[in-house]
C-alpha cells in the first residue's frame, strides 16, 4: 500500500476539536490512488512521542509530507517543531522530493502568514528550502482541500500505472457515450470526486473539484421508505440507491449505482425517455465495457 500522505498540525486554538495523537486512515483518491493518511495532532502532549518512540512509524516511507500550521501562531515553538519535523522526515524518508507546508487560517484578520513564513524558513539550508512548497490556505473556505487535491492529482499524473488506468477508463466511457448518446461522469463515492468523464479531464476546471454527494438524499429517501413500510405494516428491509432520474424541459440526468465505491451519472441533451431503458439494459446484460470498467477500478497497487 502506498504511504502517500502525512498530515501534521500545530495549533494553540483550544476551542477546536483537533486530532488526538495519530489518526491513520486508508482511502482511495478518485478511485485510482490508494493512500494512507497519517494525521498527527499538534498538541504538546503528543509532540514528544512523534520525535522519540514513534519517530520511525510516523516518518518512514512518506511520499507526500504535509506540515500544516496556523498563520496566527508566531510562537518560536513553531520553528522548533518544524525543524524537528524536517530532520525526522529527511532521516526516515530521504527519497521525499517535495515537502508541502500549509499556512492555514489566512481568512482570519489576525493572520500573519508572511511572519510565519519568515519564522519557518529562517536558517534553513538552501537544498531543504527548495524542497518546501509553501501555500497560504484556509480549511474553512476550502482552499486547503483544493490544494491537497492538486497535490494528489500531480502524483496520479506522475504514476505510469494510474495514468494508464485513467486513460483506459476514459476510453471505455467514450465507447459507452457513442452507444448511448449521453455524456458520462464517473464519480468516486469515498471522496465524491469525479474519476473521469466524457466532457473533459478532471485536471480542467470546473471538473477538478466537482463532487457528488448522495448521503443526505439517500438518507432522506430511506426515511420516507421506512415510514411507508410502517404505515403498510410491511417488513423492514434495506434500501440502496439504484437509479435516480432527473429532468428539465430539455434534458435528462440519470444517476446509477455502479459499484459500492462508484456512481455513474448520465447527461443527455435529448429528452428521450426510451433511452432510459437502453441504459438499464446495460446493467442487466453483462456488458463487456461495464465489466472492464469494474476491473479497472478494482486494480490496486499491491
Amino acid at each position: 500500500m502506498r504511504r502517500a500522505c502525512l498530515g501534521y498540525a500545530f495549533t494553540k486554538v483550544s476551542d477546536l476539536k483537533p486530532t488526538k495523537g495519530i489518526s491513520r486512515e486508508n482511502f482511495i483518491f478518485r478511485g485510482l490512488l490508494e493512500i494512507t493518511i497519517w494525521d498527527s495532532g499538534g498538541q504538546e502532549t503528543y509532540l514528544e512521542k512523534y520525535f522519540t518512540d514513534q519517530k520511525d512509524a510516523v516518518f518512514s516511507e512518506v511520499e507526500i509530507p504535509i506540515f500544516m500550521v496556523d498563520s496566527i501562531v508566531t510562537d518560536s515553538r513553531v520553528k522548533e517543531i518544524f525543524d524537528a519535523f524536517l530532520e525526522a522526515l529527511l532521516e526516515f524518508s530521504p527519497q521525499t522530493l517535495n515537502i508541502y507546508v500549509f499556512l492555514n487560517k489566512i481568512d482570519l484578520e489576525e493572520s500573519q502568514e508572511d511572519e510565519v513564513y519568515s519564522i519557518l524558513t529562517k536558517g534553513l539550508d538552501k537544498t531543504i528550502l527548495e524542497k518546501c512548497k509553501f501555500t497560504p490556505v484556509s480549511v474553512k473556505t476550502g482552499s486547503a482541500q483544493h490544494r491537497l487535491i492538486e497535490i494528489l492529482d500531480t502524483h496520479i499524473q506522475k504514476s505510469q500505472l494510474e495514468t494508464h488506468r485513467l486513460n483506459e477508463i476514459r476510453t471505455t466511457l467514450e465507447k459507452l457515450k457513442s452507444r448511448l448518446h449521453y455524456e458520462l461522469f464517473l464519480f468516486n463515492l469515498p471522496d465524491g470526486l469525479v474519476i473521469s468523464s466524457t466532457l473533459g479531464e478532471f485536471e480542467v476546471e470546473p471538473l477538478k473539484y466537482m463532487k457528488l454527494e448522495l448521503g443526505s438524499l439517500e438518507s432522506n429517501v430511506h426515511s420516507v421508505f421506512s415510514e411507508i413500510l410502517k404505515m403498510r405494516s410491511g417488513k423492514m428491509v434495506p434500501i440502496d440507491l439504484s437509479l435516480l432520474v432527473y429532468e428539465s424541459p430539455t434534458h435528462l440526468v440519470l444517476v446509477k449505482d455502479f459499484m459500492e465505491t462508484a456512481v455513474l451519472v448520465f447527461f443527455s441533451d435529448a429528452k428521450n425517455y426510451a433511452s432510459i431503458s437502453e441504459i438499464l439494459k446495460l446493467f442487466t446484460s453483462n456488458n463487456e465495457d461495464l465489466e472492464y470498467l469494474r476491473k479497472l477500478l478494482k486494480v490496486r497497487r499491491f
